[in-house]
């Protein structure tokens, strides 16, 4: 009888225990697979999921969750998301480090709820440009002509259309201006945008053509809600160097089968301080508005809809013979995504977009101008794809369909202040409404055996320029005007886990890119890196990138060490040279015509390094490199970015809500230089950046900055020169506010 009250009693205990705990299992986002090692603390408990992801958490009204891991940062749920995320029993991640396990690293910007974590990021929503947020991210720069906006993002160093540069998979809109005042990515509202997945190389051929990379800026995922609840978010700040204003927000509506939400941001700023205390012209002023609305039309089919709508006005273009004055782009996307189990496909998206910009750019806001000189330029993009996503055992497929068309229009005015002509105004037909369409196939596939993972990409394109309205000055150099390219790209890549903690990868792609429509038809304009007129070319090959990329990545619990190296063979490589027969219409040195050279090649490496020490300190170091040669002129290719290293050394304290930190970034000297195109070596120099995240209460976030610290005097090597001897100096030492909260 004793002995079978014991046991009763036992089993009793055991029956309260597993009456009071709960299991949260933790998912990666992306592979779904568990995530074990991650540190949690949950009011007075700690521990580390096991191998199954699994943490056990005590089933009394948990006030607090801290979640933390070397590959997806640190993480804290509280309220009523808390909840949420506990009944459902799982949690997905997002790796917030660059990962290079294979060709695709995605670089997290915030979660997919704001409200589901005080996780303090770098404040990437109050940024007014991609380009300066791309710039964080190992391998990548930006060509700069302004101090403030329109940075065009380089990476690895391919530039302009070698890199394609796509919202949401499809969205996207042409620079209007011929100078690229406007690339894609300053069309971009970064506070609308959850994650950027680089796709390096020609592995991918999902979203485009991939030539450089594919530079993919995801929007966030449709959310609902069983019932009617209110989220939203605002954000301000200020820059003291230049006295730049920032501000940005969000606030909408989930339900049951509809989420809406309106999006803005405003920024301001003036001309700043440079290290050697000279001014600098960085005036500009640059907004957005949208909306998105996702609806539950039926179970498992989401219609999205997005728009949006950009401004620029007055923008400063100190090293170009004009300013941005007005700059007024919609972007505009609708997206119907249907999901199936059990069926023949797993998903079904189909996406339709539109981008239509209106740029206007002059010298009237310059005091010395000999004439009064204004292009206004418009473009149009339209794009549509489908994809269907097939998974077969281990297997996974994307099958679809893309179609992309823009077109461009524009002169240039000048009228004449001064001198014999004085009074008199010309026109210069710079676009001659220069068109480009594309036709594409393409599939993407992903094949699991063992321990290996097998990718196989495939893509077709017709693509066919011509020019509606040819100028006669054009039309002297070409007889033809209209051609048409047929682009096969391909790629074949192998992953395998050597061991637990190591892993290694190597691809082989050919990417083909077709000329655009500056290349092709831009007429007598300079538009390049130095002041010769450019002449575009109709009979221009396409660019093929065939490129052997290479990676090994060692991870651990507290450790990331990676390495991704690639080599780079790019045959008919779109340059120009001096034509000395041919007159430039204005005061330029001369007239330069895009040409193919037969070969250049580019290889480089980016290397990555994490450690945490004692779940209290984190550091980062990372180091990228590119050599580029043009094999025709034996010289090297123009625009290459010289060595960067980059280090940082963060605090985690107060279960983080408190997180100092401070920043180093060394670019070394670079004098292999194309002096064939007016290049310049450059220095090196370094700069120190500290700072301090945090968050003194709940759903507030706050950051305090010091960049520039020791107020360094430098330039970057890709930003242009205001006048010869004169060069556009970066900005000096500046205290920067954050601040967002989270409703």
């Amino acid at each position: 009888m004793r002995k079978i009250f014991i046991f009763l009693i036992a089993m009793a205990i055991g029956t309260i225990a597993n009456a009071q705990t709960l299991t949260l299992t933790i998912l990666d986002k992306t592979t779904g697979k568990p995530v074990e090692k991650v540190s949690y603390y949950a009011d007075n408990q700690s521990g580390v999921s096991n191998e199954k992801g699994e943490i056990i958490l005590p089933a009394t009204d948990i006030k607090f969750l801290k979640l933390s891991h070397i590959s997806y940062g640190n993480h804290t749920f509280t309220g009523k998301v808390l909840k949420e995320m506990l009944s459902s029993g799982k949690i997905l991640f997002t790796e917030n480090v660059l990962t290079t396990l294979n060709s695709i690293s995605v670089y997290a910007l915030k979660e997919r709820n704001p409200k589901a974590s005080i996780s303090l990021q770098n404040a990437d929503w109050v940024h007014h440009d991609a380009g300066s947020v791309l710039k964080q991210i190992p391998g990548f720069d930006a060509i700069k002509k302004s101090p403030a906006f329109g940075f065009d993002p380089t990476f690895r160093g391919f530039k302009l259309d070698q890199l394609n540069i796509v919202n949401d998979g499809c969205m996207c809109a042409t620079a209007a201006c011929p100078n690229r005042m406007d690339p894609p990515t300053s069309q971009i509202a970064i506070n609308q945008i959850q994650e950027i997945e680089v796709i390096k190389g020609p592995h991918s051929f999902r979203f485009g053509p991939g030539m450089g990379a594919v530079v993919n800026f995801k929007m966030l995922d449709p959310e609902f809600s069983s019932g009617l609840t209110q989220f939203g978010r605002i954000t301000g700040g200020y820059e003291s160097n230049g006295g730049v204003y920032r501000t940005e927000g969000q606030i909408g509506l989930r339900g049951k089968r509809i989420s809406t939400s309106l999006n803005g941001s405003y920024s301001k700023g003036g001309d700043y301080k440079a290290g050697n205390d000279s001014l600098v012209q960085a005036d500009f002023s640059r907004g957005t508005f949208g909306i998105i609305t996702d609806i539950e039309t039926a179970k498992n089919q989401v219609l999205s809809i997005n728009v949006n709508r950009n401004f620029a006005r007055n923008t400063d273009f100190p090293v170009l013979m004009m300013d941005l004055l007005t700059d007024d782009t919609w972007m505009t996307q609708g997206k119907y995504k249907i999901s199936r189990d059990n069926h023949w496909f797993k998903e079904w998206t189909t996406q339709v977009s539109a981008g239509i910009v209106d740029h206007l750019m002059g010298n009237k806001l310059r005091n010395n101008a000999s004439m009064l000189a204004q292009t206004d330029a418009n473009t149009k993009t339209i794009n549509a794809r489908t994809e269907f996503l097939i998974e077969k055992a281990k297997s996974k497929f994307f099958v679809g369909a893309d179609t992309k068309y823009e077109t461009i229009s524009g002169n240039r005015t000048r009228e004449m202040l001064m001198g014999p002509n004085k009074g008199k105004t010309f026109t210069d037909y710079i676009w001659q409404d220069g068109e480009v369409s594309r036709y594409g196939v393409f599939a993407d596939s992903y094949h699991q055996f063992g321990k290996n993972t097998l990718s196989v990409a495939a893509r077709v394109d017709q693509v066919t320029g011509n020019a509606r309205t040819p100028a006669e000055t054009f039309m002297k150099n070409y007889t033809t005007l209209k051609n048409s390219d047929i682009n096969v790209s391909a790629s074949i890549g192998i992953s395998t886990k050597l061991t637990e903690t190591l892993t290694a990868g190597a691809w082989l792609g050919r990417g083909v890119r077709s000329a655009n429509i500056s290349e092709r038809f831009i007429n007598y304009l300079a538009i390049g890196k130095d002041p010769y007129e450019m002449l575009g070319n109709p009979d221009l090959k396409p660019e093929n990138n065939n490129q052997l990329d290479l990676n090994l990545t060692y991870k651990t619990v507290s450790t990331i060490l990676s390495f991704s190296g690639y080599y780079s063979i790019v045959s008919d490589f779109i340059s120009s040279k001096i034509e000395p027969t041919l007159k430039p219409l204005m005061t330029a040195p001369g007239v330069r015509r895009y040409i193919n050279i037969d070969k250049a090649t580019l290889y480089g490496f980016e290397a990555n390094w994490s450690q945490r020490y004692a779940k209290l300190l984190t550091q980062q170091f990372t180091l990228a490199y590119t050599y580029g040669e043009n094999h025709t002129d034996k010289m090297p290719l123009p625009e290459i970015s010289p060595m960067n290293l980059r280090y940082t050394l963060e605090a985690d304290l107060l279960n983080s809500r408190l997180q100092p930190y401070a920043s180093l970034r060394y670019s070394f000297k670079q004098d292999r230089i194309a002096t064939n195109f007016g290049e310049v070596a450059t220095d090196a120099f370094k700069v120190v950046d500290f700072g301090l995240k945090a968050a003194p209460i709940h759903n507030l976030q706050t950051t305090l900055s010091l960049t520039n610290a020791f107020n360094e005097n430098y330039r970057e090597h890709l930003s242009r020169f205001i006048s010869v001897g004169k060069p556009l100096l970066s900005q000096g030492r500046s205290f920067v506010v954050n601040i967002s909260y989270l409703f």
